[in-house]
């Protein structure tokens, strides 16, 4: 076999793994596609049925030391989505929901008669993302005598589901889902299917599920 013939043949090799990758490459994004519409046909009909149902979320927010928030009723949802042109064709980039939990006119009412107390209940209401007002309270002489926090019995479960191409997962953003704050996970768009997405509804939903080992970052 001569140069040119081992050359050509070496070609041929090159073109063929080129071939393969790019079919993988058509395949994964096919599935991710697949995956994200199933994803958002699914919560689109599951936040339908929890309009009717109206039930309350058991999970224990808490902001330690200040307030805890539980057993709250639900409120309202929202769906939707974002999509981009690739090739042909328009594709999910980004699924984009809410929960809203409790009643935002029922207050839990906190009082400080000290200034540090009273920052330290600001700054963890602050951080959790709680919706408060405050009241100075002062004596005949303006003085401040205390603090008074009125805090909504009332939180938003933020979900945003993001497409991973290159990785072929979706990746999933929550907060105030677990625990007040934020968590992330990583789902292999293989593994979606009815039973993964049920165990994310119970997840919503404050109930026992093992959608928890797909999480990647600790809340923040």
């Amino acid at each position: 076999m001569g140069l040119l013939d081992d050359l050509k043949k070496q070609a041929e090799t090159v073109k063929s793994q080129q071939i393969s990758q790019e079919a993988m490459r058509e395949d994964m994004l096919r599935l991710v596609e697949d995956k994200m519409k199933l994803s958002f046909q699914y919560l689109h009909e599951l936040f339908k049925q929890l309009a009717v149902l109206k039930p309350s979320n058991p999970v224990l927010f808490s902001v330690p030391g200040v307030v805890d928030l539980q057993n709250l009723s639900f409120g309202d949802t929202f769906i939707d989505s974002r999509k981009s042109r690739l090739g042909n064709t328009d594709v999910f980039d980004l699924i984009q929901c809410y929960l809203k939990w409790g009643v935002p006119e029922n207050k839990v009412v906190l009082e400080r008669d000290m200034p540090a107390p009273a920052q330290k209940v600001r700054d963890a209401l602050v951080a959790s993302g709680i919706k408060y007002a405050e009241e100075e309270i002062r004596n005949d002489r303006g003085s401040i005598t205390k603090w008074k926090f009125s805090v909504e019995s009332a939180l938003t479960t933020d979900i945003a589901i993001r497409v991973d191409r290159d990785n072929g997962r979706l990746l999933v953003r929550a907060r105030n889902l677990l625990r007040l704050g934020v968590d992330d996970f990583a789902v292999p768009a293989a593994d979606v299917d009815e039973q993964v997405l049920e165990e994310f509804a119970k997840t919503l939903l404050g109930h026992p599920s093992s959608f928890g080992k797909y999480r990647t970052i600790a809340a923040r």
